[in-house]
């Protein structure tokens, strides 16, 4: 399967996350913008750190997504709302793009002078929420 494992971050936390998708599923692990476009990606994993809406990269790069470079999308988000995808999944659907509504959400505490880091059970709940989607959610 051909997938590819994304994020954005202010803090980096959601890069362990994407690195360990990227491992297990072995495919491209890169922050957004990415160095290299999607091209006919079965699933494109997306871990994003909010607060509130959706930062302005990854709202670009998902605007220019189509068919012919990722069939789905599945997004986890780190210490934020998901309320904040709802209208890039509307963007998304209107492309062609399906938008998986399991969405992962991680709270990923952090200290006033250190960057919040996933623990290990972060990382295994979102293995399992990966294998999930491809299992049940895509299309």
């Amino acid at each position: 399967m051909k997938a590819k494992s994304l994020h954005f971050s202010k803090h980096g936390s959601a890069q362990p996350i994407a690195a360990e998708i990227g491992r297990v599923y072995q495919c491209v692990c890169d922050q957004i913008p990415p160095a290299y476009p999607c091209e006919g990606d079965k699933v494109v994993f997306i871990g994003v750190e909010m607060s509130g809406k959706l930062p302005g990269p990854v709202e670009h790069f998902c605007r220019d997504l189509n068919p012919t470079r990722a069939k789905n999308v599945a997004f986890y988000v780190i210490n934020g709302n998901v309320s904040g995808l709802d209208g890039i999944k509307k963007e998304l659907e209107a492309n062609g793009v399906h938008m998986v509504d399991d969405v992962l959400t991680l709270e990923i505490k952090s200290s006033l002078f250190k960057k919040g880091v996933p623990t290990d059970a972060d990382i295994q709940k979102a293995m399992e929420w990966s294998k999930n989607v491809i299992a049940n959610k895509l299309k």
